[in-house]
């Protein structure tokens, strides 16, 4: 993550690049208290989350993870966000997940709403009703399944296939608790964090991952495993440019730091990290203050009081 590049990546030689661009819709940032924020925030992820996604509904359903689980108390915090930046990071050193993102995702074209879906999905499986998880996961299997393709030397590669369903949940894993550990003000301990791995494997077995590790434990060994395998080709690092040219903007130094600070030791490594530790610890202090003072600002997620209310009512 070079910060003396542009905030908008050079294209690769070879001339890949995403597919055109299509106009983004624009978004009224004001913001109001009590049920008027929380009509305009759910307004406002609706274009943006997958289809039939739901939490009011059928009244008394419990869903796969209840109210006091980890799970809950990871995702419903803001310091979740982090969970998806790492997992993408992840994605960026291995080639054929590379590939089938500039080959297949719209997330060139609009990443928000490219990163609404991706988080509906979880809020969707973490607090929707039993129904709409088994749904949506059914629908993200066969929409991966499409996903395939090959590479430039011809090596095929396809979404579904048992070794990148389980790199996207080791990556996702550890960013969401990773997230979780730097930024939430109660973080859990280590063994109601094993709860989340856990429950993290649920949900991607359930879009046909298999073999998956459970632990925060089994996940470094993992990585510890796979490591020699990844590498930064020149495409990759044109994705994750583009993915994250936003944390290279002048002054935006220490949310790149705070990026940094988040990753897999083998990450920042592969990725070329030119922080320094004094560095990542200023941005883990600057990025603990915007995350907390967000969710004060925003409290209870609009879809976390609706999947409580959904529980809590008599069928």
């Amino acid at each position: 993550m070079d910060v003396t590049r542009e905030s908008q990546p050079i294209m690769p030689a070879d001339g890949r690049r995403p597919p055109r661009s299509r106009p983004q819709r624009p978004v009224d940032p004001i913001r109001r208290h009590g049920w008027i924020q929380d009509r305009l925030d759910h307004l406002m992820f609706e274009s943006a989350m997958l289809p039939g996604v739901r939490f009011d509904r059928p009244a008394g359903d419990p869903g796969w993870f209840s109210p006091d689980s980890a799970m809950w108390y990871v995702h419903s915090h803001f310091s979740s966000i982090v969970g998806g930046f790492v997992g993408l990071m992840c994605e960026g050193v291995k080639p054929d997940m590379v590939y089938g993102g500039l080959d297949h995702s719209d997330f060139f074209n609009d990443r928000k709403r490219r990163g609404g879906r991706s988080a509906s999905f979880y809020w969707a499986t973490v607090f929707g009703p039993t129904e709409v998880a088994e749904k949506i996961c059914r629908n993200v299997h066969r929409y991966h399944a499409t996903v395939k393709g090959t590479m430039p030397d011809g090596t095929p590669y396809e979404a579904n296939s048992a070794e990148n369903l389980r790199w996207a949940h080791a990556g996702l894993t550890w960013g969401y608790i990773r997230g979780h550990q730097l930024y939430h003000p109660r973080p859990l301990p280590p063994e109601k964090l094993d709860e989340v791995a856990d429950g993290m494997a649920r949900i991607h077995e359930a879009i046909g991952a298999t073999d998956l590790p459970r632990t925060m434990a089994e996940i470094e060994e993992y990585y510890r495993r796979m490591r020699p395998r990844m590498c930064l080709n020149e495409d990759g690092r044109w994705a994750l440019d583009f993915a994250f040219s936003e944390f290279n903007k002048p002054g935006r130094a220490p949310l790149r730091w705070a990026l940094e600070d988040a990753m897999p030791w083998w990450a920042r490594e592969i990725l070329g990290a030119t922080s320094t530790p004094r560095q990542r610890a200023i941005g883990r202090r600057l990025n603990r203050a915007i995350v907390n003072a967000v969710q004060r600002a925003v409290g209870t997620p609009w879809y976390v009081k609706e999947a409580r209310a959904r529980i809590a009512a008599k069928p």
